[in-house]
């Protein structure tokens, strides 16, 4: 039984039933009202009339604005002069159109952020506390969640530590109801990660998915850090085309390795039993006739 999805957290809801879209940025560094001001004309769309808020939630600061981007090219009907070749050389500009209104919110909208940012700024700081080491013997990497089911592990391990207990199910609700309750804001927050750390120095994040009647937490990987690489498990391919392994451990790059391959990838060297020095290519051996796709180490 699901009692809380994260997909709560990660719906994107319009202000109003305007025609015009809504969309939502947080600035955790945003103070002044130009910094919210310059981060809406950041995100402004071409040649498109939106509503964008820009939120601190740390700071329990919102600002809705109306925003339009756009750009023509105009010409001085008088400012011409032969091109030497029957015709006129015209004097034209590109006129860029970049606007930010500022839309007034409620008393009533303003509390009703305030009361979310509440829920989930108390959230995020009781997730935060829970950081799990994770032993060798349990799993010596975060990469070896990529590709295999050996995230289970983690869950179990996690489990068993009985971190999941009501006072985190409860801040989960308190968040999911103020979440409900504004909903007209067009905010959208995403469930807080979960940080396991492993003998490697290796980082895995996940977020709560839902916690089961039995009060059994499930959740989602969404990113491995490993020597400064960050890998995006929400991407179909979560690797990128080089990777500099200088200085990765021997346990970290065997992992790696691993994980390559469950994704049909390789790497272009002749020994993988070591680290190598230096950027290595991940080479697709879905459509490759390279000689470590045909003969994998």
């Amino acid at each position: 039984m699901k009692l809380l999805s994260t997909m709560l957290f990660m719906a994107a809801v319009p202000f109003s039933a305007s025609a015009l879209d809504s969309y939502h940025e947080d600035c955790k560094t945003c103070v002044t009202e130009a910094q919210f001001t310059q981060v809406a004309k950041d995100n402004a769309i071409f040649r498109e009339n939106i509503y964008l808020s820009v939120t601190n939630f740390e700071n329990y600061e919102i600002r809705k604005y109306k925003v339009f981007k756009n750009s023509k090219t105009v010409c001085d009907p008088n400012g011409r002069e032969p091109d030497g070749e029957g015709g006129f050389i015209y004097d034209c500009w590109l006129e860029k159109t970049l606007t930010a209104d500022k839309v007034n919110l409620t008393n009533t909208e303003l509390n009703l952020f305030t009361d979310l940012a509440d829920g989930y700024n108390d959230l995020n700081q009781a997730i935060s506390q829970r950081s799990i080491e994770i032993p060798k013997e349990v799993l010596p990497s975060g990469v070896d969640v990529i590709g295999s089911n050996k995230g289970k592990i983690l869950i179990s391990h996690y489990n068993s530590l009985d971190f999941t207990d009501i006072s985190i199910i409860s801040k989960y609700f308190v968040v999911a109801e103020a979440f409900t309750k504004a909903i007209s804001l067009g905010v959208t927050i995403k469930a807080p990660a979960l940080k396991f750390t492993f003998s490697d120095d290796s980082e895995a994040y996940a977020i709560f998915d839902f916690v089961d009647s039995d009060l059994v937490a499930h959740f989602k990987f969404t990113k491995i850090i490993v020597d400064g690489i960050e890998i995006d498990l929400t991407k179909d391919n979560p690797f990128n085309k080089t990777y500099d392994v200088s200085g990765m451990s021997l346990t970290s790059w065997q992992s790696l390795v691993t994980a390559f391959k469950a994704y049909g990838l390789a790497v272009n060297v002749a020994n993988t039993s070591t680290v190598p020095k230096g950027t290595v290519t991940i080479i697709d051996c879905s459509n490759s006739t390279e000689t470590v796709c045909r003969n994998p180490l």
